[in-house]
């Protein structure tokens, strides 16, 4: 058994929760981390601050007052997105590797930034899509790379979910371009709450440790709550080769929720919540002879343990790939800084919004079968007729790849 990593939490409380129940459950993951140290400034709060406390760990409110007298093999980053730059950008500098939650940060050049940190630091960053870190989306990725599928020809995926007034209130930065004093956030329903579906497909398209380029984006960018970003977006585009992509999102869905995604290839199909009948949230490969294959749930809770464990082996075996890196994000990033600096966000017609729900919030009357409709098509309703609403406005741009 490898020697336990020394590992520093910064920010246990949301997100950050998630580390601690993990060594909870996985004696693997109990076994190879050796917890040195919390950064939160609001600990006592976090649903396992006694845990951390009964290991007499010492507290702090900044990564710097930890790193002044400690030092950590791995510095696992929970915060808020406009506080990932720095932070990972510190413990870097003392020599840790990091593990960051997504979004890594919220404009190109800022990746740009940690990419070089990274490279002069000689320690590696992972960044916490966990689907690229699960073991059933690597072992379709690995599939599809040694060519069982044949050529992808068009992904879609659709997430329809309800995110009511208290999402929002929850904190300082759901919703927000900037916060207070002014720092970039860019959060969104695309760039962090359903970030994972649409980076998972430039993900399954890139090579082993990378991700795709889109070479071609059209979106529509919507918003019906009170907030800075938007709450709805609809993409397609393509990569180079003709591949293409369709993407969907919302939060102010006003029928059932729904997450699900359609991948095709020249000798199959792979459903997510397709078909009646499937296991619920399991991948289903159909081919062309007939066959079909189960690649399992991406989404249990066991999935999670893959991103931890990487980074936590990463510090015993220099040459382990990291599927999730600081490259591997950038196409998704560059199609989000491309949604807030090229395209214009379109509010909704006042009389299609109402206030209610569950949670309450403001939704949409017709969204729901707009979006559908949409996915079905694999279109954007700027190019539909026949719909409930009105969306008569998209934006074309190229993502543009960092210096």
């Amino acid at each position: 058994m490898p020697t336990p990593v020394s590992t520093l939490f910064v920010g246990i409380g949301g997100y950050g929760d998630v580390y601690p129940s993990l060594c909870e459950k996985f004696p693997e993951a109990a076994a190879l981390c050796r917890p040195v140290g919390v950064v939160d400034p609001y600990a006592e709060k976090a649903p396992h601050y006694r845990w951390f406390q009964q290991m007499g760990l010492s507290f702090y409110d900044t990564i710097e007052a930890f790193y002044e007298k400690n030092a950590a093999e791995l510095a696992v980053i929970s915060t808020p997105i406009h506080l990932h730059k720095p932070q990972s950008l510190y413990a870097l500098s003392q020599g840790s590797r990091v593990l960051c939650e997504k979004p890594l940060v919220p404009c190109m050049d800022d990746a740009m930034e940690l990419l070089a940190a990274e490279k002069r630091s000689g320690k590696k960053l992972g960044v916490g899509f966990q689907w690229s870190f699960s073991a059933a989306m690597n072992r379709l990725k690995a599939d599809i790379l040694a060519g069982r599928f044949g050529n992808p020809l068009f992904l879609k995926s659709l997430i329809c979910w309800k995110r009511g007034h208290d999402y929002y209130r929850s904190s300082g930065w759901k919703g927000r371009i900037t916060d207070g004093a002014g720092r970039l956030i860019r959060d969104s329903v695309v760039t962090n709450a359903t970030a994972h579906y649409l980076h998972n497909m430039f993900f399954l398209l890139g090579g082993d440790g990378g991700a795709a380029w889109p070479d071609r984006v059209e979106a529509q960018v919507l918003r019906a709550k009170d907030i800075q970003s938007f709450d709805t977006c609809l993409l397609k585009g393509s990569f180079p080769g003709g591949t293409g992509f369709w993407f969907g999102a919302t939060h102010s869905n006003d029928g059932e929720e729904q997450t699900r995604f359609l991948y095709r290839f020249e000798r199959g199909t792979v459903y997510f919540n397709e078909r009646p009948g499937d296991p619920g949230d399991h991948m289903i490969a159909e081919f062309a002879d007939g066959s079909r294959e189960d690649y399992g749930n991406p989404q249990a809770f066991s999935e999670l343990l893959h991103k931890f464990l990487t980074m936590l082996r990463a510090c015993r075996e220099p040459d382990i790939t990291i599927p999730c890196s600081v490259e591997t994000v950038l196409p998704h990033l560059s199609v989000c800084e491309g949604l807030f600096e090229q395209a214009r966000v379109q509010s909704f017609a006042p009389e299609a919004c109402f206030e209610g729900g569950e949670p309450q919030g403001v939704y949409v009357r017709g969204l729901s079968q707009v979006m559908l409709a949409a996915y079905e098509a694999e279109e954007l309703p700027s190019h539909m007729t026949g719909l409930p609403l009105n969306l008569p406005e998209s934006w074309r741009f190229i993502p543009r790849k960092g210096a």
